[in-house]
C-alpha cells in the first residue's frame, strides 16, 4: 500500500541526495580539489588521455555520467521522470557497451562517445532508481 504524501516526500529526499552527490562528482570532475581525489580515484580510472583537458577529476565517461545523474534528479526533484526500468536499462546499455569493448581491446572509443553514454547512462540511472517503485 503507497502512502500519497510519503512517497512525495521519498522522491523529493532522493532527488535531493542525488543532486548532492552528482554535484559533489561534478564538482571534483571540474575542480579536480586534492581532497576529493581518493574518492575520485575509486569510481573512475582517472586517465588523462581520457578525459577533457577541461575536466581533470574524472574521465569523460564518468563525467557525463554524473552530469547526466545531476541534471536527471534536479527534474526529479519536481516532477516523476518519463520511463520504465527498460527504458532506463535500454539507456545505460550504451554506456556499458562502449566501456567494456573499449576494455576488452575491441576498439578505442573517443571522448565524444565517452560523452554522449556517460550521459545517457546518467539519465537513465536516474529512470532506473524511479521506476523501481
Amino acid at each position: 500500500m503507497k502512502i500519497p504524501g510519503l512517497m512525495v516526500n521519498l522522491r523529493q529526499t532522493g532527488s535531493i541526495l542525488l543532486i548532492t552527490i552528482g554535484a559533489v562528482f561534478v564538482f571534483g570532475a571540474f575542480a579536480n580539489p586534492p581532497f576529493l581525489r581518493p574518492l575520485l580515484g575509486i569510481t573512475c580510472h582517472r586517465l588523462p588521455e581520457r578525459s577533457f583537458t577541461w575536466a581533470p577529476g574524472l574521465c569523460a565517461r564518468c563525467t557525463f555520467f554524473w552530469v547526466g545523474t545531476f541534471f536527471a534528479s534536479l527534474l526529479m526533484l519536481f516532477r516523476k521522470l518519463p520511463g520504465s526500468i527498460c527504458i532506463g536499462l535500454l539507456m545505460i546499455a550504451p554506456m556499458a557497451l562502449d566501456g567494456s569493448f573499449q576494455f576488452m581491446g575491441l576498439y578505442e572509443s573517443t571522448n565524444l562517445m565517452r560523452l554522449l553514454t556517460g550521459f545517457l547512462g546518467g539519465t537513465g540511472f536516474c529512470i532506473l532508481l524511479e521506476s523501481g517503485d
